[in-house]
């Protein structure tokens, strides 16, 4: 399955990141695959059942007669998909390499730049300093996208952007964030990153680089 634009630079560190399979997830998408399953069977198999029991509705229940046997195998079958889906597609997470730490995406957005200006929103991410990467012109369709990942227990911080070129997406290199730089650009969420830098998170990067 294609991978989403903001993805693609993880995929193009290989050195750095790594797509791993979850077992929870793998678990959790079993159980509502083998759920689906089970009641799309009986949903068949008591369909005639299901019929008669919605004929006896009355009153407000009355408009969905026509809608129970048929609804009850749908819904089956769309949980059924669902979990299907979620296990080929979805069951898995981002690593890194080096310590195993599980990556967590804080933001992930398009940017209203052509796809040319994809280098200098990545040299402005990575500087670390949120004077310099703050603010995004973050829109909801564009030619370059940026994404940030956590890898908490580490205390270090993935940024990559992508810009298009034609139908396809061409990922840059991942830049590393730690120390005062993890710190400001941890303290952030999504919503922050079409705004200014506050000045506490400012205050807080600087005082950082002096703290040694």
């Amino acid at each position: 399955m294609t991978a989403e634009p903001q993805e693609q630079p993880l995929r193009a560190s290989p050195a750095e990141v790594r797509r791993v399979r979850s077992r929870s997830q793998m678990v959790a998408a079993l159980v509502m695959l083998v759920l689906g399953l089970v009641a799309l069977v009986i949903s068949i198999v008591m369909y005639d059942a299901l019929v008669e029991l919605s004929s006896t509705y009355r009153g407000r229940r009355g408009g969905l007669r026509d809608a129970v046997a048929p609804g009850a195998v749908l819904l089956s079958a769309g949980a059924a998909l669902g979990g299907l889906v979620w296990l080929l597609a979805w069951s898995y997470r981002w690593e890194r390499v080096a310590t195993g730490t599980v990556l967590k995406q804080q933001a992930s957005s398009y940017l209203a730049l052509p796809s040319h200006e994809a280098s200098a929103v990545l040299a402005r991410l990575a500087s670390g300093d949120p004077r310099t990467y703050l603010p995004l012109p973050v829109t909801n369709k564009g030619d370059v996208v940026f994404g940030v990942w956590l890898a908490k227990a580490d205390r270090v911080a993935y940024a990559g952007v992508a810009g298009r070129l034609g139908r396809d997406w061409q990922a840059l290199p991942l830049a590393m964030l730690d120390g005062p730089a993890y710190e400001a650009i941890s303290r952030l969420t999504v919503d922050h990153y079409g705004a200014r830098a506050s000045q506490t998170i400012v205050n807080g990067f600087v005082s950082g680089l002096f703290s040694d």
